[in-house]
């Protein structure tokens, strides 16, 4: 099987993975922070032993101050994601949190023209305009029975600001990984982010122990299913697909998050929230497939 084959047979099970997420976190029931801080820390220790290899470890030992400091400011950027995520979903339903989150290509349409100076066609930018009527629509959609409006606008809002930060980080990593291998910069980001959330943590002493049997199996499958699977294969994926068929793919995960939360926490979503994803994803794979004849 070709390398491309395998990247492509990658996809399904990372998709599948990540989508997994918004249980975890909603199995967990951890102060956000700390969902945050164990999901890449566990995700991080999983991938020690890799360093046994001595291939790997001398990957590492390569990696040089200039390369470091970026992927562990990056580290941050991506840390805070995960705390404005996991709040959301405490506040809003799954369904509108992850299709909210899932906005991110918009934002990196957006903020590569303004950044790295990545043309964004007339076409894309009607796309962009569609993309944000979707949003609204989940946004100020009328939340559930006995849910108070302000709390549930609060958490679309901290979704799409997850959208928001993810789309920093997906810029920042593009450029990162050209110089640094896979584990390494794995290894640094989740050690970076891990040590950072900690020293809040610290400061303001916030529990990180004190937690049921329940929550540690929540937390260890965050860490282990959606971060250290889903997360790699998805990162393993990119560098032998095209970046637009990934991120396609990765579309699928609102559409799997909601039809989990339907399953196991008897969560059915709003058809304000179906229509505004169902105009989200349109206009992403819009976007994705516009910018792929563009280049041609």
């Amino acid at each position: 099987m070709s390398l491309e084959a395998r990247a492509r047979a990658s996809l399904f099970p990372a998709v599948v993975a990540v989508s997994s997420s918004a249980l975890f976190v909603r199995l967990a029931a951890a102060p956000p922070i700390g969902a945050a801080f164990w999901r890449g820390a566990i995700a991080g220790l999983a991938f020690l032993p890799i360093l046994l290899i001595p291939h790997f470890r001398r990957q590492l030992s390569e990696v040089t101050a200039k390369q470091l400091w970026p992927i562990a400011l990056a580290a941050t950027i991506i840390a805070f994601h995960q705390i404005c995520f996991i709040t959301s979903l405490s506040m809003t339903s799954v369904a509108a949190s992850t299709f909210l989150t899932s906005t991110q290509p918009i934002f990196t349409a957006i903020l590569g023209g303004l950044i790295i100076h990545e043309r964004v066609t007339p076409r894309s930018w009607f796309a962009i305009i569609g993309a944000i009527f979707g949003m609204a629509i989940i946004t100020f959609s009328k939340p559930a029975d006995g849910i108070p409006r302000d709390h549930v606008l609060e958490g679309n809002l901290l979704a799409l600001l997850a959208a928001l930060l993810a789309s920093l980080y997906t810029l920042a990593a593009r450029k990162l990984r050209q110089k640094t291998p896979l584990v390494p910069y794995m290894l640094i980001v989740h050690a970076s982010g891990s040590v950072f959330l900690g020293i809040i943590i610290a400061l303001f002493g916030i529990n990180l122990t004190q937690y049921s049997a329940q929550t540690w199996l929540g937390l260890i499958l965050l860490g282990l299913i959606p971060t250290l699977i889903g997360h790699s294969l998805l990162t393993y994926a990119i560098k032998h697909l095209k970046a637009f068929v990934v991120n396609a793919v990765i579309l699928g995960e609102p559409v799997g998050a909601t039809i989990m939360a339907a399953l196991f926490l008897n969560e059915a979503a709003r058809w304000q929230t179906l229509l505004g994803g169902a105009i989200i994803i349109l206009c992403i794979l819009f976007i994705i497939f516009e910018r792929v004849a563009h280049e041609r």
